[in-house]
């Protein structure tokens, strides 16, 4: 999710070829990412955890495990939609994408050996969260450019895919 920014320019300063004011429009089209703390926020009401910092760590840890499973621009693309301390987790170098049980196995290695049931409430908490920001365009394409069974974690019913 987004938030708007007011637009800058004084209607009295734009002008038509016949000199009239042009009304600016009441919001910029230029968006910006809502702040850390939304995230972090997004993901504990989701996941239902009862910390911010239970939810902060495992944002964290979620993301910068899918970081390398992303191709870059798909990568670049969510990390425009995201706080800038989350697209700074989405920095890592690319690596073959893991099926979706070896990611929650990864997470939950990375999460104190947490059990894999309790990795997947994890990982698809955040990665509904992320679907949220992302927008479904984009949440898509991501979920496209990884391996089956990744929509389940997205939050989403899992389609078949063409061969």
């Amino acid at each position: 999710m987004t938030t708007t920014e007011p637009h800058p320019a004084d209607p009295k300063q734009t002008k038509d070829t016949s000199g009239r004011a042009i009304p600016s429009p009441r919001h910029s089209l230029i968006r910006t990412p809502e702040p850390w703390p939304h995230l972090v926020a997004r993901v504990k009401r989701t996941g239902q955890y009862p910390t911010t910092a239970e939810a902060e760590k495992i944002t964290r840890t979620t993301l910068t495990t899918l970081a390398p499973h992303l191709p870059a621009p798909e990568r670049t693309a969510l990390s425009r939609t995201l706080p800038p301390e989350a697209a700074t987790l989405l920095t890592a170098p690319p690596h073959p994408p893991y099926r979706a049980a070896e990611f929650v196995a990864k997470v939950a290695a990375r999460l104190d050996n947490t059990t894999p049931d309790t990795a997947r409430w994890h990982v698809t908490s955040v990665l509904t969260a992320l679907a949220h920001y992302a927008g479904p365009t984009l949440a898509d394409r991501l979920i496209a450019q990884l391996p089956q069974g990744y929509a389940l974690l997205f939050g989403r019913a899992e389609l078949m895919r063409k061969p």
